[in-house]
């Protein structure tokens, strides 16, 4: 059996929305309550005789309305445009009837206003000037009330006594604390929606500046941060360096983005040809950096091969029917745990086998050890 609590928990969250945004929580938070708020009233001051009986058919009337604005919203998507009819309805239309029928400046219709500033301020829709005449309402409308108030006295209801103004202001305030405590509700799943969003924004920022834009590879400050991990941890791997053959006569004769498209097609070949744990990263124009863990140097000279093979078998149609292949040429050196050496020195060795193996022809594998 379901528990009462319970029940109101799952009911209200089907009344507020789960997928909805911060904001959209928060409005039809207080639309819903808003609704039973205006019924509780009209019933409270039936009972109590503290308005007239027009007053309180006017309230279930609009609490009515209220709920279709809630069904619009939650239901049809118009979050924006239902956010903007409440608001200037409270504005100028509610709480200023309020106001003239439910004892002026004595009543609790200045503490609504209060709980509907908190309310606007954190759903109303960025738009500068409906924003700006909500807001400029909700400052002036309370003087504008008052002013009317002193010059014409007769025209706003006054209580019979002040036990019912008692009971009727503790009763507002009763209302208010709820309507406060969805606002705040409201405000709190908003800070932590932003920080959230924040917080993926970070992440991603922190991952792109990790990545080359072209090839989506490591960039050389991350590939580089890579080999010096590993030389920290003392863990034996092996280092290659790939240079695409002949890449500067391939942007001069074609251009820089049939380049880049090669460095791309190149990048990928290099991604899918190693392993799930190796590290690859893009560290100047057309050099590739790759990382070995865990390999002896057979075995790594093995990889290189199926690299090297991988690249050769890139084949990119050119403009005119012509075909481009590749080829790549591939120095490769090692880092033992037991004979630790500095980054540059590792990336040295393995620059000057790649030297070698350009020197001896290209598109061939170069191990210094």
């Amino acid at each position: 059996m379901v528990s009462p609590l319970k029940l109101i928990v799952t009911s209200w969250r089907w009344l507020v929305g789960k997928t909805g945004s911060a904001r959209e929580t928060l409005h039809h938070g207080f639309l819903v309550s808003a609704f039973f708020i205006g019924l509780i009233s009209a019933l409270f001051n039936s009972l109590l005789g503290l308005t007239l009986p027009a007053y309180n058919i006017v309230l279930v009337i609009t609490s009515a309305f209220i709920a279709l604005m809630w069904y619009r919203s939650r239901f049809h998507g118009e979050f924006q445009r239902m956010a903007w009819l409440f608001c200037a309805l409270v504005t100028f239309v509610m709480l200023p009837g309020n106001w003239l029928f439910n004892h002026g400046a004595t009543g609790p219709t200045l503490l609504f206003y209060l709980m509907a500033s908190a309310y606007v301020l954190a759903v109303l829709p960025a738009d500068p000037k409906r924003r700006g005449i909500i807001v400029i309402g909700l400052m002036f409308m309370p003087w504008a009330l008052l002013a009317f108030e002193h010059a014409r006295p007769g025209l706003v209801s006054s209580y019979a006594s002040e036990g019912m103004r008692f009971l009727d202001m503790g009763f507002s305030y009763t209302l208010a604390f709820g309507l406060l405590s969805v606002v705040i509700a409201g405000y709190a799943r908003r800070i932590h929606e932003e920080r959230d969003i924040a917080n993926a924004y970070a992440a991603r920022l922190e991952r792109l500046s990790l990545l080359d834009s072209l090839t989506g590879l490591y960039n050389h400050r991350a590939i580089h941060e890579q080999v010096e991990a590993w030389i920290r941890r003392s863990q034996s791997a092996c280092l290659l360096i790939c240079d695409l053959d002949h890449f500067k006569l391939i942007n001069d004769s074609w251009g820089h983005q049939v380049g880049d498209a090669v460095l791309v097609l190149a990048s990928r070949a290099l991604k899918h040809t190693l392993r799930q744990h190796d590290h690859v990263g893009r560290y100047g124009g057309e050099e590739f950096l790759v990382i070995l863990p865990g390999l002896e140097a057979e075995q790594a000279r093995n990889l290189a091969e199926r690299i090297r093979v991988a690249i050769g078998e890139v084949m990119m149609d050119l403009p005119g029917g012509q075909h481009l292949s590749l080829s790549a040429s591939l120095g490769m050196t090692s880092v033992s745990a037991t004979h630790p050496v500095s980054v540059d020195v590792l990336i040295k060795q393995a620059d000057t086998a790649l030297y070698q193996a350009k020197s001896c022809g290209r598109d061939q594998v170069v191990v210094m050890v």
